[in-house]
């Protein structure tokens, strides 16, 4: 049987800049709500538009990446996995919602908005790990990405 995949990729801009909350083992978790834009048309064909807000979690050294350089407005693309928080509340009732724990995500802007400073694409350039989690975006992992033009014109049937 297979099983089941549990992957969503979203593009928004940010409701408020992260917060980022620090645990006692020192590890970091950034949120934020993101606005993504959904239109439909209506019964009389009129373009609607409307905005889910949703809540992302990001962990560890991304955590920081985005307290440093997300501000409100910032747009990106999140690709993660959903999770499902359920609670009690003070009444008693039983209370869940659904979020995004990010994986990677991806700045779309052409230089941070809030902390804008000459560093950016030198930072961002720098951080090894950040640009192999990108590759991932193309489809190719490294050992998979064709070389060069070594490509058959004929086709094979």
């Amino acid at each position: 049987m297979p099983k089941d995949t549990n992957i969503v990729v979203i593009t928004g801009r940010l409701g408020a800049s992260p917060e980022l909350r620090t645990f006692q083992n020192g590890s970091h978790v950034a949120n934020f709500n993101l606005a993504v834009g959904d239109d439909y048309r209506d019964k009389q064909g009129n373009c609607v538009e409307r905005t889910h807000w949703i809540t992302v979690n990001v962990f560890g050294k991304m955590a920081e990446v985005a307290n440093q350089y997300l501000t409100k407005g910032s747009r990106i693309t999140v690709q993660g996995k959903l999770v499902q928080e359920q609670w009690k509340d003070q009444n008693g009732n039983s209370r869940n919602t659904v979020k995004i724990n990010a994986e990677i995500f991806q700045m779309l802007d052409s230089k941070p908005q809030g902390n804008s400073n000459n560093n950016w694409a030198q930072e961002s350039q720098g951080k090894p790990k950040q640009q192999a989690k990108q590759k991932e975006w193309d489809g190719y992992a490294d050992h998979e990405r064709p070389q060069g033009n070594n490509f058959d014109d004929e086709i094979p049937f």
